[in-house]
């Protein structure tokens, strides 16, 4: 089937489970609702006036249920259009055999090879290589794995459909399946019955882990190897170069719930998962090799593994009994066994006593063996699920993903200062200045450790900071230093707060080898990096610790606080500008260094076409080494499918090496920007920066027009993740909230503000040449990568929807006077972005995204609808938590839900 027909025929399979489960004429209700969105989108006369009414008639109980039609409507639509993507690149494939498909591996090398790239230019490239994918988890996470999993089992259903093999009785019968999941999901509750727990999102991360990346990380790998073997035969690749970490579990950064029983306990459901997919494919490998010693001799280096385990444990025995003639196959099987035995270690409580410990399993324990078996055996039967379980344990480990720690500054700073007052060291650390404090610390880290108590210190925050050192310390020393990734520094001010995290874990004796990461945020932070970095590599202690890194440092960059902090365009160009300047101080300092790119879903925050972003990065920023967290719904959207998993990641792969490549056709020079647009950018950029500033912190009273004309309120109360949603307690403020609600809520409220305001003030005024602007857009990857984007973010607001919200904010007056400077920057913006591009409608560039979006507008007008009109009814009630409330909360979280689903954005 092609797209419209699967779309029509889930339609109308959705409509009968709204007869069945609720009625027909509450299906008449959804279809007028839906007859006259589209009438509005149509410029009908009174049909925004019918459709308000129709939906200010709803009972609540039928609000519920009509925002739950339409937001399964953009589920089962999404998995149609994902669908369609799978086809279409199959497709593709074989009408281009054998050239490669674009944004693959192979076309990248053979792009290189084309350009004249030398084999040993590209092993140099390919020694550098390493690019790590961090899953997070955030309070705008609007999806229950509950929900996901039944979605999964509808995509396996319309995989199904596409088989042309199927007889009529199978087809009806996978028709009937399809309305049973359908209906399991209209009757699963979309909201969470408690808020979730931080291990509820654990789980939800590792659900992708092990259903999807388990696979599709090592069929990368193979995509590499026969792309070198066609385009550069006798070019090696890397062992390990593509992995996978989390913050879910480990991010303490205002989450007061993330403790260090609860990272003790992420860290256990990590390996709880290696150990038990490592040990199902080494159980279904042995079955493989049963390959007889009369016909393939063991090696003496197996044959002295095999005798170094005799005699056998009684619980594995029996395996040589069986499996006596069969070497290959009673290795591999006391292998599994092995990981059998290590999954009933109680690796939380072991982590968190002191009690006498010997070393766990470690992933040589198999990597060394599994190679020797490789040695021993046919190469014809080595390279099938051998080497797919040997890639396996070489990307996973048996932690499946390493988890990085993260924590405010300000915390680690209040936690020193008061150990050090216990000690009496010193009683005013947290009131000194940078330089002194920064004094301070060099001299203790050249002191002698002191003797602190376990549980040192006078208040809860204090203790729990140590109790994670403490925990680190604990998981290196018993299960090894792969489970953990770097150190993460939020809010990083100077040297100081590196020095800090440096001297707790030398205390706790956890320094060697620890990556500490500044976080650099906000724009004056992203102005500030290249100082801060050339101060802390001009410190001895700091490089001797660094030499223990292998002269390695990891520099993360956030793209939400920036753009909360000054806006789109500013914030975009900070973060390129920082990127360059930070490389050029690495190189200056000969560090190593790995930029880690802190992007989100939406365009606000980073997010936007992976592929895209990465080869626009500032020239020489690259080189091989990427790492970007993963966050929310993207995690869903772009990995829920394997095949569509498989094709994200290949675009990631082939932009690095393409962005690496010395003198690339990406970039051509080490500086590729005349003069003349590195002015224009700046000018621009700042005045794109006024307008936001002006609006958001200088407007008075803005605040709380867009705390009346979104969601934020009623978001910041939903159980939607354990995180809270402000940083600090008190009333929800610019100051305070965190980005990814920010940009949620105007998502919500189809202004997306955040991805959009201040280019049409930045790109008025005579000053600025047109044929300049259309330059930099034509010839400057990062500047038509910024305009394609606003593009995109503009095209999903809707001001005519977003009046609706306005007519929420109490101050009629003032609410008329902000949305009138907003409808009057957006109309700017569409037209002078339209006029540098040359586009004639917005997404031009892109139709199959601007046609998708153009026809989900009607089916996300009437979610907008219902939830304009469940907010004020929310508003209205003297006590928002009342009984009578828990209706319309469940409405609201609907169309939250469907929402996100028809834009394909939440944070």
């Amino acid at each position: 089937m092609d797209l419209s027909a699967t779309i029509h025929l889930l339609g109308e399979l959705l409509g009968q489970v709204v007869s069945e489960q609720e009625s027909p004429a509450l299906f008449e209700v959804e279809e007028r609702i839906r007859a006259w969105a589209k009438a509005r989108r149509a410029g009908a006369a009174g049909a925004a006036e019918a459709l308000a009414a129709e939906v200010a008639a709803l009972p609540p109980d039928q609000a519920r249920a009509v925002a739950s039609a339409f937001t399964l409507y953009f589920d089962l639509v999404n998995l149609a259009e994902e669908r369609f993507r799978v086809l279409a690149l199959r497709d593709r494939e074989r009408q281009l055999h054998p050239a490669p498909v674009s944004e693959t591996i192979s076309a990248a090398l053979r792009r290189l090879k084309a350009q004249g790239l030398s084999p040993q230019v590209l092993t140099e490239l390919l020694s550098n290589l390493h690019i790590e994918l961090v899953l997070t988890a955030h309070p705008t996470e609007a999806k229950r794995r509950t929900i996901l999993s039944q979605i999964s089992r509808i995509s396996q259903g319309l995989k199904q459909l596409d088989d042309p093999d199927l007889l009529p009785r199978e087809r009806e019968a996978c028709l009937n399946n399809l309305v049973a999941e359908i209906s399991t999901i209209w009757l699963t509750s979309r909201a969470r019955t408690d808020k979730p727990a931080v291990t509820d999102e654990v789980r939800t991360g590792l659900y992708f882990v092990g259903e999807i990346f388990w696979d599709a990380l090592p069929r990368i790998y193979a995509d590499l190897e026969r792309a070198l073997a066609e385009y550069y035969p006798g070019v090696e690749p890397p062992r390990r170069w593509l992995t996978l970490a989390s913050w879910i579990g480990g991010d303490r950064d205002g989450n007061p719930n993330v403790t260090a029983a609860v990272t003790a306990e992420t860290l256990r459901l990590h390996r709880g998962l290696a150990i038990e997919r490592h040990r199902s494919r080494l159980s279904d490998l042995a079955r493989r090799l049963s390959l007889s010693r009369r016909q393939v001799r063991l090696s003496p280096e197996l044959q002295a593994w095999l005798d170094a385990r005799r005699p056998l444990p009684d619980h594995v025995a029996y395996l040589e009994r069986r499996y006596g003639d069969e070497p290959f196959r009673l290795i591999v099987a006391l292998l599994a066994a092995e990981l059998e035995q290590a999954s009933g270690d109680d690796m939380t409580a072991r982590l968190l006593d002191n009690r006498p410990h010997t070393a766990r399993v470690q992933t040589a324990d198999f990597t060394a063996p599994l190679a020797q078996v490789t040695r021993a055996i046919p190469p014809q039967l080595a390279a099938g699920a051998l080497r797919a379980v040997r890639r396996q344990f070489d990307i996973f480990g048996v932690h499946a993903a390493r988890l990085d720690l993260r924590e405010d500054s300000a915390r680690l700073t209040a936690a020193l200062a008061e150990l050090l007052r216990g000690l009496n060291l010193d009683l005013a650390f947290d009131q000194a200045t940078e330089e002194v404090r920064l004094q301070r610390l060099l001299q203790l880290l050249a002191a002698p450790n002191p003797q602190l108590a376990v549980n040192p210190g006078v208040t809860a925050a204090t203790a729990e900071t140590w109790a994670l050192f403490r925990l680190m310390a604990r998981v290196r020393s018993v299960y090894g230093p792969e489970l953990l990734g770097p150190f993460v520094i939020s809010m990083t001010r100077g040297p100081a707060d590196l020095l800090t995290v440096l001297l707790l874990a030398q205390w706790a004796g956890c320094a060697e080898g620890l990556s500490i990461v500044p976080l650099f945020e906000t724009v004056d932070d992203l102005d500030a990096a290249p100082r801060i970095l050339t101060d802390l590599f001009t410190l001895d202690a700091y490089r001797a610790h660094l030499r223990s890194c292998a002269d390695e440092q990891m520099i993360m960059i956030g793209y939400s606080d920036s753009n909360k902090d000054s806006g789109y365009l500013a914030a975009n160009w900070a973060l390129y500008q920082a990127q360059a300047r930070v490389a050029e101080v690495c190189r200056a300092h000969r560090v190593r260094f790995t930029l880690f790119h802190g992007r989100g879903g939406t365009v606000a925050r980073g997010g936007g076409p992976a592929n895209r972003a990465i080869r626009a990065q500032p020239p020489g920023t690259v080189n091989g080494r990427l790492r970007v967290t993963e966050q929310g719904e993207v995690i869903a959207s772009r990995y829920g499918d394997p095949d569509l998993a498989h094709r994200h990641l290949e675009q990631i792969v082939s932009a690095v090496l393409l962005a690496s490549a010395p003198a690339s056709a990406e970039h051509p020079g080490e500086d590729p920007l005349p003069a003349a647009w590195r002015s224009t950018i700046a000018t621009i950029s700042a005045r794109a920066r006024t307008a936001y500033r002006t609006l958001v912190y200088e407007t008075p009273g803005f605040m709380d027009f867009w705390r009346a004309a979104t969601p934020l309120e009623e978001i910041s109360r939903l159980r939607i993740g354990s995180r809270p949603t402000a940083r600090r307690g008190g009333r929800l403020a610019v100051t305070n909230i965190r980005a990814i609600p920010w940009v949620f809520s105007w998502m919500q409220a189809r202004f997306n503000l955040p991805g959009w305001y201040g280019l049409g003030a930045a790109l008025a005024g005579d000053s600025l040449g047109l044929a300049t602007l259309r330059a930099m857009y034509q010839g400057w990857p990062f500047f038509r990568t910024v305009l394609d984007n606003a593009e995109m973010s503009l095209l999903k607001a809707d001001l005519g929807i977003a009046a609706l919200y306005a007519d929420l904010v109490p101050d009629r007056a003032f609410a008329a006077h902000a949305f009138d400077i907003i409808r009057a920057e957006y109309a700017a913006t569409c037209e002078r972005v339209l006029a540098v591009t040359g586009h004639t409608e917005l997404m031009d560039a892109e139709p199959l995204i601007q046609r998708a979006i153009q026809l989900r507008n009607p089916y996300v007008d009437p979610l907008n609808y219902i939830q304009v009109d469940t907010l004020r009814r929310l508003r209205a009630l003297p006590d928002p938590e009342a009984p009578e409330a828990e209706t319309l909360h469940e409405v609201l979280i609907m169309t939250i839900n469907g929402i996100a689903a028809g834009l394909r954005n939440t944070g």
